[in-house]
């Protein structure tokens, strides 16, 4: 639950003024919400999702909506996944991991058959699904043994255009300050200084280079899912050719505790008491934010599989975006434990403020995505097949709930200027042993859909509201392999996936131009080693 706010007066602000005074969206929100996993049957899993020109599977309902064509019998599958995974942190200070194990039901469907004697068309399918396309699910703690900045500082750079007197609760409501900057000001973890010079600030943060000295942490605590309902259509023409369409209604949830702290000795601040001035002298404090990201979602898919010869098939497919309805739920605080000096005697103090908990809707056009496929049957022992899919992360566009995309024109430059379009790749093949036995084994890669300006620290990085620190993407990697056995009317199948993903997480970003460092970087690679049984009936 969110923190009750303490300053009673700023409830009345609870409605408009935490909207009206920052960005409550970002670039970096809106990839979070985009990205999916490779989820879905453990033979689509074990075959590493290569089934754009293979069909027949209930996860191809989320993928080519014309693999709907390929099933001749009426059909029903489940599919719980076993999911352990740990994540590894690395940076300066040296390695940390967590790790833990969930159970995720990931998958359930139906296709319905309807045949046809003496046509062209051989038959008409529909069906419906629940595919899963994401899980958020993740801890880890970043630990900072010897500080080179701090995020005080970055703020002071941010908000160097403010005058001082804009930096109080009601003046963050009243004449647009960020309540990052509000929250740093009111709890001294920034002073202003008319006749600062250095990098043309107007106000300066605690760290000061050669005098001050600390540590730090980060801790991130993620949850939530990413879910599709799928409503599909499809025929097979003299079996030769099958298509499909389909819309998908999706449903995600993302949460997002994060507490970043420092402690800094020998700081550059100072404390206002009584309207006299004092130096500070050590700082302990820590910045506490709340996310919560409830959505809804809606796109349209269609797509074609051809057997180019009767061992040779091809496949493609397209998704359009899917058209996001957001609700943004956000809270944040700080506590700021001190010392500072009054007649030369340490004296110890304690502030703490936090922002009204703020509710804001907008809306997001997730990227375009077209694949490619093509599978070859090997006589009646074996499928090869492999995949190519191009999704334009460029072209993603915020907007507010009316559609007006003038309010975040600076986020949809952002998305535009370091966001990339990505390629994946998927391949995967199965062996048949006995005509009940198979064996399969399959692999897929994402590259990375941001920036190298981004990754490298070369350009600032916009946060939201006042959650400055962010991850960021680089590759995704996915191992797996699996077995299946038929009966009669029922099948089992089991695979294990191995997947591996690598982002940087940063506690606040650079701001080149300014002159002002970002957080050491730390290295995140989180692993999954999912079991995963599909059960399924024909009839």
């Amino acid at each position: 639950m969110y923190k009750i706010t303490k300053k009673i007066g700023l409830l009345l602000f609870l409605t408009a003024g935490f909207a009206a005074n920052t960005s409550a969206q970002s670039a970096i929100e809106a990839l979070k919400l985009t990205d999916t996993d490779l989820l879905g049957t453990a033979r689509f899993v074990s075959m590493g999702g290569a089934f754009t020109a293979l069909g027949g599977d209930i996860s191809t309902l989320s993928q080519n909506p014309a693999g709907i064509g390929v099933y001749r019998t009426n059909e029903v599958v489940t599919t719980l996944t076993i999911a352990p995974q740990s994540t590894q942190v690395t940076n300066l200070a040296g390695n940390s991991r967590n790790s833990k194990t969930r159970v995720n039901f990931d998958n359930l469907g139906f296709v319905g058959t309807f045949n046809f004697r003496g046509s062209m068309l051989r038959n008409i399918n529909f069906g419906v699904a629940y595919n899963s396309r994401k899980n958020y699910a993740r801890n880890y703690r970043v630990n900072y043994n010897s500080l080179n900045g701090s995020l005080t500082n970055a703020i002071a750079g941010l908000c160097s255009e403010n005058p001082n007197n804009l930096l109080t609760s009601n003046g963050a409501y009243e004449n647009g300050a960020a309540w990052l900057d509000v929250l740093a000001y009111d709890n001294f973890l920034i002073a202003y200084s008319p006749t600062a010079t250095a990098a043309n600030n107007s106000y300066y943060g605690l760290f000061a280079d050669g005098s001050t000295s600390g540590n730090g942490y980060l801790d991130m605590r993620e949850s939530g899912y990413n879910n599709e309902y799928t409503f599909n259509f499809g025929g097979n023409i003299a079996d030769r050719v099958f298509f499909g369409i389909g819309v998908g209604v999706t449903d995600l949830k993302y949460e997002l505790i994060s507490d970043y702290g420092e402690n800094l000795y020998g700081t550059n601040g100072e404390t206002e008491i009584d309207a006299t001035l004092y130096p500070m002298t050590t700082s302990e404090y820590s910045l506490y934010n709340e996310l919560v990201l409830n959505g809804t979602g809606v796109n349209f898919k269609a797509g074609l599989i051809a057997y180019v010869t009767n061992s040779w098939r091809i496949g493609a497919a397209i998704h359009t975006p899917t058209y996001y309805s957001v609700r943004r739920t956000a809270y944040g605080d700080i506590i700021n434990n001190y010392i500072y000096l009054e007649n030369q005697l340490e004296t110890q103090a304690r502030s703490q403020s936090d922002t009204p908990v703020s509710t804001q809707h907008f809306s997001l056009r997730t990227p375009l995505r077209f694949m490619v496929g093509t599978s070859y049957q090997i006589g009646y022992k074996a499928i090869i097949s492999a995949d190519y899919e191009y999704t334009a992360y460029s072209k993603m566009k915020m907007s507010d709930e009316n559609g007006y995309e003038d309010v975040y024109a600076y986020d949809n430059s952002d998305i535009g200027n370091y966001l990339k379009n990505t390629h994946t790749i998927r391949v995967g093949g199965e062996y048949r042993v006995t005509p009940q036995l198979s064996l399969r084994v399959g692999y897929s890669y994402t590259s990375s859909p941001v920036s190298d300006d981004w990754l490298d620290n070369r350009v600032y990085v916009p946060t939201a509201g006042t959650l400055p620190s962010y991850s960021l993407g680089r590759t995704k990697n996915n191992y797996s392999g699996g077995i299946g056995y038929r009966f009669r009317h029922v099948y089992i199948d089991a695979a294990y996936l191995h997947r591996r993903t690598s982002e940087e997480v940063m506690a606040y970003s650079a701001i080149p131009e300014k002159n002002i460092s970002g957080s050491e970087i730390a290295h995140l690679i989180t692993k999954n080693n999912n079991i995963i049984l599909t059960f399924g009936v024909k009839f």
